[in-house]
């Protein structure tokens, strides 16, 4: 039924627009859920990660929430974490699981293999984990899916995959900083990492900011045509 729903949408030019509203709703309802329990999810994903000697430290939104307000952003609809590749547990998804995670859906690069994103929920809590790698010598590089413009990711997935922006940050050491009452790791670096994702303006808030329409970006977008995402289907 879903997949002629959606056929159906996108034959009448509606995809899209559905896919809009039905996001909005639904951040809407995410964002309400991390206000409520966000500081728990965060101390529990912390003590997981510290455990299997990984740093989970705060990447994007979070990190930008943390650095401007000194809190979440009330419209902020998911925490993401940011985890160098090289330290994420083989068993990352089974080990959340077994810890009450619930696992929605892993994105990597088909033609080499990188995982580049684990999304879990936690107590009606959205929580994105994106793996960066080495660039060069001094940057790392974080590959960011964006939503299809007009495919279900379904179908996206069996064509032509997902347009993906490259973001790189300068690397640097991680190190725990006060927010909201505990100690959470983040970039040493923070300020230049949220003015190469944000653009110089980053203390600025922009309730509907989004990378396709930043102007001052100094990131790339990889063509989908050799960096195609795709969600494993053996997990």
């Amino acid at each position: 039924m879903r997949r002629f729903l959606v056929k159906v949408a996108t034959k009448l030019g509606l995809y899209g627009f559905i896919v809009k509203v039905a996001n909005k709703i639904i951040d809407a309802r995410e964002a309400r859920a991390i206000s409520k329990r966000g500081v728990d999810v965060l101390v529990k994903v912390d003590k997981l990660m510290r455990a299997r000697n990984a740093k989970a430290f705060f990447n994007y939104g979070l990190l930008l929430g943390a650095y401007r307000e000194k809190n979440f952003i009330p419209y902020d609809h998911d925490i993401d974490f940011g985890m160098l590749a090289s330290e994420r547990p083989d068993d990352m998804v089974d080990y959340l699981k077994q810890n009450g995670f619930k696992f929605i859906r892993q994105m990597y690069i088909k033609e080499n293999g990188y995982i580049t994103i684990d999304q879990f929920k936690y107590d009606g809590v959205h929580v994105d984990f994106y793996y960066l790698y080495d660039y060069n010598e001094d940057r790392l590089v974080c590959y960011a899916p964006r939503r299809h413009e007009y495919k279900d990711w379904r179908t996206a997935n069996e064509t032509d995959g997902f347009p993906t922006f490259l973001f790189t940050s300068k690397k640097c050491g991680f190190s725990e900083k006060e927010f909201l009452g505990h100690k959470f790791y983040m970039p040493d670096e923070t300020e230049s990492w949220l003015q190469d994702f944000y653009g110089e303006d980053f203390m600025t808030p922009i309730k509907d900011w989004s990378p396709k329409s930043e102007t001052v970006r100094k990131t790339g977008i990889i063509p989908y045509t050799h960096c195609r995402q795709y969600r494993r289907v053996d997990l």
